[in-house]
């Protein structure tokens, strides 16, 4: 087993489980074919042969210190890092020196190929600047405000924030939920981004707001930035002391969010425009407080702002709403999820996945894939028609398996290995010719196993594929050196007894009923079962050996609860495949107890106290528990099990303890954003201040001269 095996099997799991909990925007699609694929993504990020740093950054990853957004910067850096390296100091030498990316940036940073004065002409400095909108400037400071996304680029030139990026910039997506303000501090670049509680230097690192800033404030208030002083550091004085005009154009202006604010200036007003500002405001709102009309106002804004919707305002009006707006329909109780509301639901990506099965019919299915991806897996049999599968095997190949064998032509089987060349394991001998073979090795060369003996040479050929390269050769044994036509039934039996995958390399002997069923017992991947031959005995005792999807290869009028409590005992990935008048508590339970992430795939309905609880012990999120069963001993195991993630903000206000509190600052410092002020005292604010300097922002003023 290789290295790169060995990181595979240990983190691939616990990566998909950390990135389904803390990714909620367009990145989280990564995850949709799986642990395997997200794995791979990651190990695109470290270019080295060998991959000699993916290890470390996956452990930045699971540690919460790499946002997934910010992968696209780890190639380069690498790349830099390497071909710094031997100028560097001896102890800087080693990756695993550095905590997180800023500070390998800031090593290697003075190696990189600096922009040269004359790039950055007179024209361009002055578009930037007409862009923009420029709220301070003398000898020392200066503050703007970027309006494009050239300006944001420009401003941003030499430092390594997303909002600069030639390519994937992120600065829409910012701008959005509020105003990103650029200082330049005696010519060093600062970025801050109220809504998202962000101050960054040029590395694109935590700087503390109040050290560099702090000595600027009065000459910004004089400036008429009083509201947003208030916005960078809120807690220097009470809220009455700086003037309603400047708490205003805080929350209103410049996106301070509510949790800023102590709980009892959080009045309906103020609430209110911080709502409108940004709908992820209403999880800040006092519970008295989130009316009907306030939430409405809310997810009218952002339909994700449903999670945090109480579940007893989640109405059939509100949830349509907030569909509309771009909600998940996994935050849609289950007894509201009729026809009209899914069809609206899978106008947007990845949604079908928690449309009802009994709703997923002909139309609705189409609905869902117009322009998007072709997820087979999904859809029930019987509407898994000629076109459907003609644009899954377009985009992945290994979606072959979902195919109804009538439609295996050739020419589908085609489209399928030239996108997935190991699905060629699933095209009948007879069909692997030379043109059909050397697709499937051009899209991957280890195919070759899979193809006649007698033509590999030139299939290798054809494909510039070297078949005396070591993984090919490994491949080349038993069945696989046999003429198609001397694998018979007897021999593949005799083959299949000493442990052979007989699927791969023979599976038009499983035609054969007799022989099938013979070498079902033995064990057999079951989408290489011919359907007619996939009875409840050969699907129960095969199961285990598609522990990601085996469940799919079952037929609908065979499956039932034994079968599904199987499939979770081999691989809980596979609750969506449950059908839900199946997904009773005891295969949810059976799911929760190996990926607690898995939450969300439980009906509401069957979402009890035991299975949140043993949901929330493998790493599942407070928010995905009913209100009404977050007690005490829920939230305490909630944060106890939290890891990388902050459960405080999903834990009942009332629940808010010190003890708690105290426990998760320690733990995660940056929750303390999240612990009620009046709890926020000397111990526990210089504990999170220790380890994250850039948190004086969130310490009250009366405490601070203890820090």
């Amino acid at each position: 087993m290789t290295r790169l095996d060995h990181l595979r099997e240990a983190h691939a799991r616990p990566l998909l489980q950390a990135f389904l909990a803390r990714e909620h925007g367009p990145e989280r699609a990564w995850a949709d074919a799986g642990a395997e694929a997200l794995f791979a993504r990651f190990a695109e990020a470290d270019p080295t042969v060998g991959k000699p740093h993916l290890a470390w950054v996956l452990r930045l990853y699971l540690a919460g210190r790499l946002p997934a957004e910010d992968l696209y910067k780890v190639p380069e850096t690498l790349q830099l890092f390497r071909r710094a390296r031997r100028h560097l100091a001896p102890a800087a030498r080693q990756l695993d020196t550095y905590v997180d990316l800023p500070a390998l940036w800031r090593a290697v940073a003075p190696f990189a190929q600096v922009p040269s004065k004359r790039e950055r002409v007179a024209e361009e400095r002055e578009r930037a600047r007409a862009e923009s909108r420029m709220l301070h400037e003398d000898a020392e400071l200066l503050v703007a405000v970027p309006h494009t996304e050239f300006a944001a680029t420009w401003w941003g030139r030499g430092t390594r924030w997303c909002t600069a990026a030639e390519e994937h910039n992120a600065f829409a997506e910012y701008d959005r939920a509020g105003p990103l303000v650029v200082f330049i501090v005696r010519g060093a670049k600062f970025q801050f981004h109220a809504p998202t509680d962000s101050f960054h230097d040029d590395a694109d690192g935590a700087a503390d707001v109040l050290a560099v800033l702090g000595p600027f404030f009065s000459q910004l208030e004089a400036a008429g930035l009083a509201g947003l002083v208030f916005a960078l550091d809120p807690l220097a004085r009470p809220p009455e002391a700086v003037g309603e005009e400047a708490l205003r154009s805080a929350l209103a202006d410049w996106g301070l969010p509510l949790y800023g604010l102590p709980e009892p200036h959080r009045d309906a007003r103020r609430c209110q425009l911080a709502v409108e500002r940004s709908a992820a405001n209403l999880a800040h709102v006092p519970e008295p407080l989130r009316t009907q009309a306030l939430c409405l106002q809310a997810v009218r804004r952002d339909g994700a702002a449903l999670v945090h919707v109480p579940h007893a305002l989640r109405d059939r009006a509100l949830c349509l709403a907030a569909l509309q707006s771009g909600a998940s329909l996994k935050d849609v109780p289950d007894p509201l999820r009729d026809r009209a509301l899914c069809l609206e639901a899978v106008r947007r990506p990845r949604q079908l996945n928690d449309v009802p099965w009994t709703l997923r019919d002909a139309e609705l299915c189409h609905r869902a894939f117009e322009g998007q991806q072709v997820f087979l897996d999904q859809v029930p049999r019987a509407f898994r028609d000629r076109e459907l599968c003609q644009r899954a095997m377009a985009e992945d190949g290994d979606l072959l398996s979902f195919v109804p064998e009538a439609f295996r032509d050739r020419a589908l089987c085609l489209s399928a290995v030239s996108s997935q060349g190991i699905s060629l394991l699933l095209v009948p001998l007879a069909m692997r010719d030379l043109e059909l073979c050397t697709a499937a090795a051009r899209s991957e060369p280890l195919s070759l196993f899979l193809a006649p003996p007698e033509l590999r040479a030139e299939i290798a050929a054809a494909a510039g594929v070297d078949l005396n390269e070591a993984r090919v050769q490994a491949l080349l044994t038993g069945l696989a050196l046999v003429p198609f036509a001397e694998r018979t039934p007897e021999r593949c039996l005799r083959e299949a007894a000493r442990g052979a995958s007989i699927a791969e390399v023979a599976p038009d002997v499983l035609r054969d009923r007799e022989t099938c069923l013979a070498i079902a017992a033995q064990g057999v991947l079951l989408d290489a079962v011919p359907e007619a031959f996939r009875t409840r005995e050969v699907c129960l005792r095969n199961l285990c050996t598609s522990p990601r999807y085996g469940l799919g290869y079952v037929p609908e009028d065979v499956l039932d609860v034994e079968l599904c409590l199987e499939a979770m005992r081999v691989g809980a990935e596979q609750l969506y495949l449950v059908p839900e008048p199946l997904r009773t508590e005891a295969v949810c339970l059976a799911a929760v107890k190996q990926w607690g992430f898995l939450l969300p795939q439980v009906p509401w309905a069957v979402r009890t106290r035991a299975v949140c609880l043993e949901a929330l012990r493998r790493g599942g999120a407070l928010e995905d528990v009913p209100e009404a069963l977050r007690d005490e001993e829920l939230c305490r195991v909630a944060v106890d099990e939290d890891g990388p993630l902050n459960a405080l903000p999903s834990v009942p206000f009332a629940l808010r303890t010190e003890a708690l509190c105290r426990e998760m600052v320690a733990r995660q410092p940056r929750a303390l954003a999240a612990v009620p002020h009046a709890l926020r005292d000397a111990a526990m604010c210089m504990a999170a201040v220790a380890q994250v300097p850039s948190l004086r922002r969130h310490v009250p003023a009366s405490v601070r001269p203890t820090l």
